[in-house]
């Protein structure tokens, strides 16, 4: 009886989502994206993040010229309640603003994330790969 216990608990485990707090981040994230609000979606960051500048400069450009949609799924999750890897599988929709064309483009991709508790909020520390953003 013990062990089925050990066993259902461990599966618990590995079903386990990541906190609602992150949750929450990603999908402020995703929402700044469709709102065209760079600032907001950057201060989902951390700053001291290797390669934030160019990072900040390429999401700046690409909002600039283009209407984003965006989705983010956890694929996997492990970590504390400190610190988190993560696996997203994020989709970004991209059409050329003022455009008559219709022509969108689709990026697809699992990219992997850190994400560290700072202060009482949640900060993306790290994102590979950024090329992603790319405008």
């Amino acid at each position: 009886m013990m062990r089925w216990a050990l066993f259902l608990m461990a599966a618990v485990l590995l079903f386990a989502e990541p906190p609602a707090e992150v949750l929450e981040l990603f999908r402020e994230a995703a929402d700044a994206l469709a709102n065209d609000d760079a600032n907001a979606f950057l201060a989902k960051f951390d700053r001291n993040m290797a390669g934030y500048a160019e990072f900040r400069d390429e999401v700046v450009g690409l909002l600039a010229a283009n209407d984003v949609g965006s989705t983010i799924e956890v694929v996997n999750d492990e970590g504390d309640d400190q610190r988190r890897s993560l696996d997203l599988d994020w989709l970004l929709v991209i059409s050329e603003k003022n455009s008559d064309s219709g022509k969108k483009e689709t990026r697809r991709r699992v990219l992997k994330c850190q994400v560290e508790r700072q202060g009482k909020q949640w900060k993306i520390t790290a994102l590979d790969p950024v090329e992603f953003f790319r405008y």
